[in-house]
C-alpha cells in the first residue's frame, strides 16, 4: 500500500511540473473556459482521515478515535464553470489511536454535488452528498464486516496549473452508520463522525 501512495504522489509531482512548465495563469484560464460547454474531470488524491467511532455493543456505546488514510478516485462532470456531478471511490485504512490492533480497513463510495466560484487565486468549491461504505473490522481475535451509509459536507480550492491540469485541496466532515453484516464481534454496529483532508490533482478531459 505504501508503494502504490508514492506512485500517486510521483504521479501528481509529474503533473504539476508539467503544468507549472506551461505557464499559464489560474486567472487566465478561468476566462478562457467555455461555460457553454461541459467538462469532464478525473481526479487522484490521497486523504487523511481522523475523527470518533463510536462502537455499540451489549455494554452501551464506547466512543473512540481512529486516524488513517485514504486514496481515492474521483470522476467529475462540471456545468457552466459552476456546478460539479460527482462520483468517487475511496481505499480506507484508519487504526484505533491508542490499539494498534484494532483497525478498520475497506471500500467508500461517495456521490454528490458541488458548486464552484471562480477566483484569481483559486476556485472555492463546497457541496455535499451522500456515501455508502463497507469496512473489515478487527480487535484482536474479532474479525466482522460493516456496511453502511451516511452524508457529507466538503469545502476545497481548485488552482488551475494549465487547461487540462489542476491541483485540489479539500476538507470533508462525513457522518456514517455501519451495521455488522457477518463475522464474530462483540460490536453490532458502529456510528462514525470523521474529518477527512485531501490533496490531489485533476485531469480535465
Amino acid at each position: 500500500m505504501r508503494a502504490l501512495v508514492n506512485k500517486i504522489l510521483f504521479i501528481a509531482g509529474f503533473a504539476l511540473f508539467s503544468g507549472a512548465a506551461q505557464a499559464e495563469s489560474h486567472e487566465y484560464i478561468n476566462y478562457m473556459r467555455s461555460s457553454s460547454e461541459t467538462h469532464v474531470f478525473v481526479e487522484q488524491s490521497v486523504e487523511g482521515e481522523y475523527g470518533t467511532y463510536e462502537t455499540n455493543d451489549a455494554n452501551g456505546a464506547q466512543k473512540q478515535f481512529f486516524k488513517g488514510y485514504g486514496i481515492a478516485t474521483e470522476f467529475g462532470l462540471e456545468l457552466m464553470k459552476f456546478v460539479q456531478f460527482t462520483a468517487s471511490h475511496t481505499f480506507v485504512n484508519v487504526r484505533q489511536k491508542d490499539d494498534a490492533l484494532q483497525s478498520l480497513n475497506g471500500s467508500r463510495l461517495n456521490g454528490g454535488v458541488r458548486f464552484s466560484f471562480l477566483s484569481p487565486i483559486g476556485n472555492l468549491e463546497a457541496g455535499g452528498g451522500f456515501q455508502g461504505s463497507r469496512m473489515d473490522y478487527q480487535k484482536q481475535l474479532e474479525n466482522a464486516s460493516f456496511y453502511g451509509s451516511g452524508f457529507y459536507y466538503s469545502l476545497g480550492v481548485n488552482y488551475f496549473l494549465s487547461s487540462r491540469i489542476s491541483i485540489d485541496a479539500q476538507g470533508r466532515m462525513s457522518h456514517e452508520h455501519l451495521d455488522r453484516s457477518s463475522g464474530s464481534s462483540s460490536v453490532g454496529s458502529i456510528d462514525t463522525n470523521v474529518t477527512q483532508l485531501g490533496l490531489g490533482f485533476r485531469i480535465w478531459l
